[in-house]
């Protein structure tokens, strides 16, 4: 019998939000209403409410325009963007992500700040607690906001954007490869190792254990999935 996964504050926030846009009680173009309006029709923290906001951002139901505020943004038209191709297999993927995320983990640790590294430093250890309580659906999300932060990281625009487009096809094999305990236990400590880069200044280190990261990932899904990976 399989455990049954506790949902988290957020991804019920996601989730009521989600039901919201799509029933059109908040329309394509609307701005949302404010954190504060949110907290308290939700009766939930304002962290919680934060949270679920990047992560429908990072689905496109969302879109932040900054100084401005939250606007429903066309989730009609998510799903038609240039990479959206029917024979994309899962090492497609991971060699788009080899490229983006090696580079773009040596282009943020030579441009974080102090305070984008303390937040990068929270969405670990947040990681490490839903790990501990073998909270599921927290994983898929930190795991993906940990990733995502060190893109924004970057402030390059493109690769920013290649991201945002890249995540929605590719969280099914997140969801997916999470529900195995390997998976969440071998992320750990690649993430510890990239971390500490970030905090030590060291680019070139950052981007050998974002590949070695990768690597262990394509390798976890294809012991899992059976899915055949190509090699050069």
């Amino acid at each position: 019998m399989k455990e049954i996964q506790r949902v988290s504050i957020t991804d019920a926030v996601v989730t009521a939000l989600q039901e919201m846009i799509e029933s059109g009680e908040y329309k394509i173009g609307e701005k949302m209403p404010t954190e504060a309006e949110l907290c308290s029709t939700l009766k939930v923290s304002r962290t919680s409410v934060r949270e679920a906001l990047r992560v429908l951002q990072a689905m496109e139901y969302v879109e932040m325009r900054p100084g401005k505020g939250s606007f429903v943004a066309d989730f009609r038209v998510r799903n038609s963007n240039w990479y959206d191709v029917e024979d994309a297999k899962f090492y497609d993927f991971m060699e788009v992500r080899q490229a983006i995320e090696t580079l773009s983990v040596r282009l943020s640790v030579e441009r974080a700040t102090d305070q984008q590294i303390q937040e990068l430093e929270g969405i670990h250890l947040k990681f490490k607690q839903a790990n501990l309580d073998k909270d599921v659906s927290g994983l898929v999300r930190l795991d993906e906001m940990f990733h995502t932060k060190i893109i924004e990281y970057t402030d390059n625009q493109l690769l920013i954007n290649i991201n945002q487009q890249l995540l929605e096809s590719f969280r099914k094999y997140r969801n997916s490869s999470f529900m195995n305990s390997r998976v969440y236990q071998n992320a750990e400590e690649p993430h510890e190792r990239i971390l500490a880069c970030f905090q030590t200044k060291n680019a070139a280190q950052a981007v050998r254990e974002m590949r070695c990261h990768l690597d262990i990932t394509a390798k976890d899904m294809e012991i899992i999935h059976g899915i055949a990976m190509e090699s050069d």
